[in-house]
Parts: structure tokens; C-alpha cells; sequence
């Protein structure tokens, strides 16, 4: 018995949802293991101020300010890192559904 078309279509697309998804989790979980990180290294630095990057130039910028900011980043990204990560199992548990009636259609 042939597939049916759009059982196949749905499959490949859920397919590059994942992929899609996986991709952005990994650059969120990157991105927030250098925000504890540099996090960490300002907790320690003795100094009040620290230069912040702009495109090409450095800005003076009270160290406690940039602190705030990186936080606030950190935890915009801990929501979006849990988002994704729900996103991607509701993803997988489809893609193995869609699996199973692809291999239901194939054998019958």
C-alpha cells in the first residue's frame, strides 16, 4: 500500500521543526553558559567599573550596571532554554507518532 502523501509531507516538516528548534536551543544554551560565566568572573573583579563593548568602541560602564543587565539576559534566556526544550520533546513525541503510521502504512 502507498503512503499517504501527506503523512510524508507532515513528517519531513516535522523533521525541520526539530532541527530548527535543536539549533536554537544549542545557540541559547551557549549563549547562557557565557552569561554565568562572565557573570562569575564580575562577582569576582575588584573594580566598580568594567568596559562594555559596543560595535567597535568600549564604553565605561559601572560594573553593578552591567551586572543587571547580563542577569535579566540570563533569565530571559533560562525561560526561552525551557520553552524550547518543551517544544522539542512535543517534537520528538510527534516525530515517533508519525513514524509509527508511516511504518503502519508501509506494512499494510
Amino acid at each position: 500500500m502507498a503512503v499517504e502523501p501527506g503523512l510524508a509531507a507532515r513528517y519531513q516538516q516535522t523533521v525541520e521543526e526539530l532541527r530548527a528548534v535543536v539549533l536554537s536551543l544549542q545557540q541559547y544554551r551557549a549563549r547562557l553558559l557565557e552569561i554565568e560565566r562572565v557573570l562569575k568572573e564580575l562577582e569576582r573583579l575588584q573594580d566598580n567599573y568594567v568596559y562594555k563593548s559596543f560595535g567597535n568602541l568600549l564604553f565605561k560602564t559601572p560594573k553593578e550596571e552591567v551586572m543587571k543587565e547580563l542577569t535579566s539576559e540570563k533569565e530571559l534566556l533560562q525561560v526561552r532554554v525551557e520553552e524550547f526544550s518543551k517544544r522539542e520533546k512535543l517534537l520528538r513525541e510527534r516525530l515517533s507518532s508519525l513514524e509509527r503510521q508511516l511504518r503502519g502504512a508501509q506494512g499494510a
